[in-house]
């Protein structure tokens, strides 16, 4: 599994484009139109991008790749009892 984090504009969502078109992974963010663009800019192609919203409620199939841009953002899709002010992720 790949953990990017750093500071902001540190080239964090480049490289993350850069891991999704190597492993012909789907890239899930908030804005998908944005990031095409953006992805574009950056001389990227060939990645498939989709909403959170999408990642979370289209059927995937098991073997389907996924990187995630700004986790705390799709976490914060979910509707959680309580309010959450943390979690830990295992790098596995």
């Amino acid at each position: 599994m790949y953990r990017i984090i750093d500071d902001r504009a540190t080239g964090k969502t480049s490289r993350l484009m850069l891991i999704a078109k190597e492993n012909n992974a789907t890239f899930v963010c908030n804005n998908p139109d944005a990031m095409t663009y953006k992805a574009h800019a950056y001389g990227i192609t060939g990645i498939n991008f989709i909403s959170y919203g999408e990642y979370l409620t289209s059927p995937h199939s098991r073997d389907e790749k996924f990187v995630v841009d700004e986790i705390e953002a799709l976490m914060s899709r979910f509707t959680l009892p309580g309010h959450l002010i943390g979690y830990s992720l295992s790098i596995e």
